[in-house]
């Protein structure tokens, strides 16, 4: 192992289980983006559809933030539906909003088009953008394409109500819809790693008993989803597999083999009874929101990407912000492990509360 590796070689190292010279530190998506923007002397308007602007944030924000990935598309959950066709609203200083659904029912399935999808005006300014980032960090720093499996796209593109009762009334139809954007994401997976990216995160938040049962998420999640992985896995891409939901199927996500699973929340409760582990004891703290503590998660044999609460950034103080980084780093397994958030730092986070993060994780250099 060197003594000191490239932002790259310390991702990778940790993707595969490896020694590190220290513990990564990972970024999604445009955490904190105000404050690059405001440094560029831009708005999310101005770049949101810009290729060259998309990657000037991201290598702006990693000077600026110091950690050892880049992502895009940073900008929202919404590239996928646009390049299906869909409308969004654009504002100046926020993620874009949907303006209604693109499909009716899963009986729609004939206007998921996945060759006019991957030639779309869309899909090639994120595809761009990716290469404009590799042709600037080179092998300096893991690249990450960012982009939602099946279900989770289903979700954007179908009212979530409609959606679900076709999963119980029009099984045929759906999984038709479920085959026609696997193969969409397939193809777009394809040229993100054609384009530089090393690995894609892939946001299957969708995946949670909040929404629907275990059998249901194995039929409509399970199969498309570990079939866009393995092609990606394949392809010599790395796939770290985003799953914030309170009540999500990890086991599911483990049996998936993502390359890294990155997770914020979990229930307490379940936790201290199948693991015997008192997660409010283990951070020392009373009121700990529910979460899953590494250590019960930690001898999959996957490595593991978190899990600091991202809330903390929005209403804590830089005492509470060095406690979530403490008790991540203390709870850590020695190998296998990225320092990251659980979900999205808000966009409005001060670049001070970022310098605390950053400053608490050097701590422990």
């Amino acid at each position: 192992m060197k003594e000191e590796m490239t932002s790259k070689e310390r991702f990778v190292n940790a993707l595969e289980m490896d020694g590190v010279d220290r513990v990564p530190y990972g970024y999604l998506w445009f955490g904190a983006g105000d404050a690059v923007l405001q440094r560029m002397g831009a708005s999310m308007k101005d770049v949101y559809y810009s290729s060259k602007g998309i990657a000037k944030a991201q290598i702006l924000a990693r000077e600026m933030y110091h950690h050892d990935n880049v992502m895009s598309p940073w900008g929202c959950m919404l590239a996928e539906v646009e390049g299906f066709g869909g409308k969004v609203n654009i504002r100046d200083n926020g993620y874009p909003t949907m303006d209604g659904y693109l499909l009716d029912s899963p009986g729609d399935y004939d206007r998921i088009d996945p060759d006019r999808f991957i030639k779309s005006e869309r899909v090639e300014t994120v595809l761009e953008s990716i290469s404009l980032l590799k042709k600037a960090l080179n092998d300096e720093v893991f690249i990450t394409g960012f982009m939602l499996p099946p279900l989770s796209l289903a979700f954007q593109l179908v009212d979530m109500t409609n959606l679900s009762m076709g999963m119980l009334m029009e099984k045929e139809d759906t999984h038709d819809l479920m085959n026609r954007i696997n193969e969409s994401c397939i193809l777009y997976a394809d040229k993100m790693l054609e384009a530089g990216a090393d690995g894609i995160l892939f946001d299957n938040g969708g995946s949670t008993a909040d929404l629907f049962s275990q059998e249901m998420a194995e039929e409509f999640m399970f199969k498309y989803t570990k079939k866009l992985y393995r092609y990606v896995q394949a392809n010599e891409g790395y796939v770290i597999s985003h799953n914030c939901a309170v009540h999500a199927f990890h086991e599911m996500e483990m049996a998936m083999s993502p390359d890294a699973l990155n997770f914020s929340y979990g229930e307490v409760d379940v936790i201290k009874e199948r693991y015997g582990m008192d997660c409010v004891k283990m951070h020392r703290k009373s009121g700990c929101t529910p979460r899953y503590c590494l250590k019960e998660l930690a001898y999959s044999g996957i490595c593991l990407m978190g899990n600091i609460d991202s809330n903390i950034f929005g209403n804590g103080s830089s005492a509470d912000i060095e406690h979530e980084v403490n008790s991540c780093m203390e709870a850590a397994p020695e190998c296998g492990f990225i320092l990251s958030t659980g979900c999205e730092i808000p966009l409005n986070t001060s670049h001070e509360k970022m310098d605390v993060l950053w400053n608490a994780l050097k701590s422990h250099f």
